[in-house]
């Protein structure tokens, strides 16, 4: 009887806690709207339905990038359309860029987002936000990460942020009927978050601070289908901003080939659910993967990036039922993926 008096309690409290709790419509997740991977929930905190980390994975966790062995350049641009006639301006738009890169210690990368979207049913004004994270392989299952962000807010009052985040990776391997199943955790937002008036859930401006400080995400993720031809995984994440909200984030992914992947995401978001402020249409991502060649660059030669990979995206989302979200976005791998093991030799032979 105790047991379940303490679990009502718990609920009312999470319940008033998800009614007290006001950051503006898309205030946690602003800096993934810049990019169709991240629009379409292909990287999650376990790296997607599908594995995929590059530059920009770092904003939900840090640890995903640490067995990438290429550099890796990012960039992504995300156009938004307003139908609110209520709103002073009708267009906005979110930007970002990221570089990857592999040293012998640790993995490096960095990023750079401008958001700039000032409408009243998605009111997150113009920032600038940098982040910055070392990821490091502790055994070939587990890997960690540690990262660092701040930005400048405007538009109304101004405000700034400084934060950190840690996040950690485990590769399960096969699981059932569940291959490379993996799960996953990151803690995020450890520091001062944005606190800049801006128009909240409720319609008021008196919003607590975006994105909510310590914000802690878990996820799995695994693939169910693996052909020559196609595959298809799923991908599940929760997000739980300071015990005061309740996010779901699911991806499916297919792809065909390794070269065409359709990524198709769904968030469920309690706190904005209960203000009405959601709409519950899916986001989707196309996303194709070729390789290059560069002929007569010596330095890409010397440094064995004359053969590469790209990856290019597009995506949409509609938001809030009157913002329509467009996105594009293309990932360049210098170099070619090492597959082989290394072939170790304890003696020559000798004829």
């Amino acid at each position: 009887m105790k047991k379940l008096l303490f679990t009502v309690f718990a609920a009312v409290l999470f319940m008033t806690s998800a009614y007290s709790y006001n950051p503006p419509a898309g205030g946690e997740d602003f800096m993934q709207l810049a990019s169709p991977a991240n629009l379409s929930g292909a990287k999650s905190v376990t790296g997607g339905a599908l594995f995929d980390a590059g530059a920009d994975s770092l904003l939900v966790n840090p640890a995903l990038t640490a067995s990438e062995q290429r550099v890796s350049l990012n960039a992504g641009y995300t156009f938004f359309y307003s139908s609110n006639a209520l709103n002073s301006k009708q267009i906005a738009s979110s930007f970002q860029t990221g570089i990857l890169i592999p040293f012998k210690l640790f993995i490096f990368n960095g990023y750079i987002n401008g958001t700039f979207v000032p409408f009243d049913e998605m009111n997150l004004g113009s920032s600038l936000n940098f982040k910055a994270a070392l990821s490091k392989e502790i055994s070939d299952k587990l890997s960690v990460g540690l990262g660092a962000g701040g930005g400048f807010s405007w538009g109304g009052e101004a405000s700034w942020a400084l934060y950190a985040d840690i996040g950690a990776l485990y590769k399960w391997g096969d699981l059932g009927i569940l291959k490379d199943f993996r799960i996953a955790g990151s803690l995020l937002n450890l520091g001062k978050m944005y606190s800049n008036p801006r128009l909240g859930l409720d319609g008021t401006y008196n919003n607590t601070p975006y994105p909510t400080l310590v914000t802690l995400k878990a996820g799995a993720a695994g693939t169910i289908l693996d052909t020559d031809i196609a595959k298809i995984g799923l991908g599940l994440d929760f997000t739980v901003p300071c015990f005061q909200n309740f996010i779901v984030d699911m991806n499916a992914k297919v792809a065909f080939k390794n070269a065409f992947f359709i990524s198709i995401g769904e968030k469920f978001n309690m706190a904005e659910l209960i203000k009405g402020r959601y709409n519950l249409i899916p986001s989707v991502g196309f996303i194709f993967k070729f390789s290059f060649d560069v002929k007569n660059n010596q330095y890409l030669e010397d440094n064995g990036w004359s053969q590469s990979e790209m990856t290019v995206a597009a995506g949409y989302k509609n938001l809030y039922k009157t913002v329509h979200a467009v996105s594009a976005g293309v990932d360049i791998d210098l170099g070619m993926a090492d597959d082989e093991p290394p072939q170790i030799s304890v003696w020559d032979e000798k004829e």
